[in-house]
């Protein structure tokens, strides 16, 4: 299975980046609205006050090094991604850089360092897989914004062209949406000083709002169906919006993690419903338990997001396939075993199988998956 690339850790794709491989703006490209200040001369910097520009976005804005150049970001397909400036100039491998990003919060939570601690998770884990390797953490810092929590993550690793990197990320979540200023620096340019004045320059024009979602648990098992549906089918399934309204209405059943959650999805199950119902029209179906028991053909599990999930292949007796999304483990299961399913039914979807053809399936977003 090829490794999510989670939300959080698209602002590394620039900072994973060696100086040759950093996309540069177009000499004939108008600069983006910016203008020119100086610092007032603090403590902890030198006399002679360092120059910077002030990048003014859509409801934001922060200061980096004049002599840094805005880069052009859309070859990743990042919408979340608002500016990144990185040193051009250079001619070391790696260009020192900051980016500036805003996405969609599918948790809802307001803790900064909740959010850190995902990050250099999924760093350790899948880090190599953007270029990121022997990530450690150094630290993690609460530091507010204005009257609002946030905090700041700081790491080191090693990108692709052996340069020692330092990776620093200021973190600002709220209900709905997550603000991260990331700032990477080869370990022999890092300036702290410089570092904490680009983080101090950050403002943000909106209201945050950080009153803890009564619904986050819900929308969470929402979003993590809605984002990974797509991902299952290779882009040719969606989650409806039925399905999306009725996994967060019955959140604390995915998975069911209790004896008495357990109980209760049993009881739930419309047993007059089989695959053959799925396969003529799964859209009957999207507010219906089911269960399918049957051989597994494949069990695969992924610890991309932060936490466990699992993506099951069975066959039943008669020969159809389902596919069970899980958000959890399913311990010691594995091929060839039997095992029980049941869940919601997501979508329809073929997929390749070694014989050169394709193979249907259903997608169900599975609250239980038990071996026989």
């Amino acid at each position: 299975m090829k490794k999510l690339i989670s939300i959080l850790a698209l602002a590394a794709l620039l900072s994973a980046c060696g100086n040759s491989e950093t996309p540069k703006t177009a000499d004939t490209t108008t600069p983006e609205t910016t203008a020119v200040t100086e610092t007032a001369p603090v403590e902890t910097v030198s006399a002679e006050a360092a120059k910077f520009a002030t990048y003014n976005g859509e409801g934001f804005s922060f200061s980096y090094p004049e002599n840094w150049k805005s880069v052009d970001t859309s070859q990743w397909n990042a919408p979340a991604i608002k500016a990144a400036f990185s040193d051009q100039s250079s001619s070391t491998e790696f260009a020192d850089n900051i980016n500036f990003t805003i996405e969609a919060s599918a948790s809802g939570s307001v803790d900064p360092e909740e959010f850190a601690n995902n990050t250099a998770n999924y760093y350790l884990q899948n880090g190599s897989a953007i270029g990121i390797s022997e990530y450690k953490k150094t630290n993690y810092t609460n530091k507010p914004y204005k009257e609002y929590n946030a905090g700041v993550l700081e790491g080191t690793y090693t990108n692709n062209t052996g340069t020692e990197v330092v990776l620093v990320q200021y973190m600002i979540p709220s209900t709905t949406d997550l603000y991260s200023m990331t700032l990477t620096y080869a370990k022999d340019s890092y300036d702290q000083d410089e570092v904490n004045q680009i983080i101090d320059s950050l403002s943000i024009s909106a209201t945050l709002d950080q009153t803890p979602n009564a619904n986050a648990a819900g929308v969470a098992v929402a979003d993590f169906f809605n984002s990974l549906t797509p991902y299952v089918t290779s882009d040719t399934g969606v989650l409806d919006q039925t399905s999306y309204d009725f996994f967060a209405k019955h959140s604390d059943l995915f998975p069911a993690s209790t004896a008495e959650l357990r109980k209760n999805v049993k009881g739930l199950v419309d047993s007059n419903v089989t695959t053959r119902h799925l396969n003529k029209n799964v859209a009957n179906y999207f507010e219906k338990f089911v269960k399918v028991s049957g051989q597994v053909i494949q069990v695969e599990e992924d610890n991309s997001l932060g936490s466990t999930f699992s993506i099951v292949l069975v066959m039943d007796d008669n020969g159809n396939y389902i596919t069970a999304l899980y958000p959890a483990t399913t311990g010691d299961l594995l091929d060839g075993d039997f095992a029980t399913v049941i869940g919601l039914p997501i979508t329809n979807y073929s997929f390749q199988n070694v014989g050169g053809g394709f193979t249907n399936s259903t997608l169900i977003g599975a609250s239980l998956v038990v071996a026989d």
